[in-house]
């Protein structure tokens, strides 16, 4: 089990934001799942099984089916920490937010094929 940060903003498939500052959001998020991810000592599954739950920082309404776009980075980083390419994984994305956490928190299982 991993968890990370609340995704940046700037990584939502709405946000309007210039290309420089998208592409370090993601580098940054892909940056840190890679280090957690090491950090635990994930193993190598090209057909992991991810369960993503997500915490957000506060109470405000968000649109979960814009959640998967906020995710990919962090995907591609554990991908890269377990040396394996993230197209066979199988993700599973939250229906709904789960309850407020400060600061906020996506909190992902991995699980073997």
């Amino acid at each position: 089990t991993l968890t990370l940060p609340w995704p940046d903003r700037a990584l939502s498939s709405n946000a309007r934001v210039h290309w420089r500052a998208k592409a370090k959001a993601t580098a940054k998020a892909r940056a840190t799942a890679f280090y957690t991810a090491k950090a635990a000592k994930v193993q190598p599954d090209p057909a992991a099984t991810l369960i993503i739950s997500a915490y957000p920082p506060d109470a405000r309404r968000r649109d979960v089916q814009n959640f998967p776009a906020l995710c990919k980075a962090a995907i591609d980083g554990i991908a890269d920490a377990m040396g394996v390419d993230d197209n066979g994984f199988r993700v599973r994305f939250p229906e709904a937010f789960a309850e407020p956490r400060k600061g906020g928190a996506m909190v992902i299982e991995i699980g073997v094929a």
